[in-house]
């Protein structure tokens, strides 16, 4: 239907093609990056620059201290939040809490730049990867 209505105002074909297929390409680029993870963030306390109150989907990985956040549905920039320490224990989400992770999902609250909080929830898949700077021995 999206196609259609894009065809209607003239957009040619070729370019809605081109367009997902650099959209789907840049999403495996990314979720094959070495610990990667496919999750969810929002702040729950504070502002940080580029991430909503509500949850977000996308992939996020740690580069030191720093995570790097790709948001869904383009990927295209990548918001980075330097973090300090987690701000408590792993939760389980609520069911209905965190969409499309499917049902086992873990949150992890943490302290970042300006006292501000933020939650990154993950599926079973990516929990070790989300834990970055922050991973305990055994986990």
């Amino acid at each position: 239907m999206l196609v259609a209505l894009l065809a209607v105002l003239g957009v040619d074909l070729l370019v809605i093609v081109v367009a997902m297929t650099a959209v789907v390409l840049r999403r495996r680029s990314l979720s094959r990056q070495a610990g990667a993870f496919k999750g969810a963030i929002r702040v729950i306390h504070g502002e940080v620059q580029g991430l909503p109150a509500k949850w977000r989907r996308g992939y996020g990985r740690w580069v030191r201290d720093v995570l790097v956040w790709h948001k869904a549905p383009l990927f295209v920039r990548g918001e980075l939040v330097a973090a300090h320490a987690l701000a408590g224990p792993s939760r389980a989400a609520d069911p209905g809490e965190v969409k499309r992770l499917g049902k086992d999902v873990t949150v992890l609250s943490m302290e970042v730049e300006d006292g501000a909080r933020i939650e990154v929830a993950v599926a079973a898949g990516g929990r070790s990867s989300a834990y970055g700077p922050f991973r305990q021995p055994g986990r």
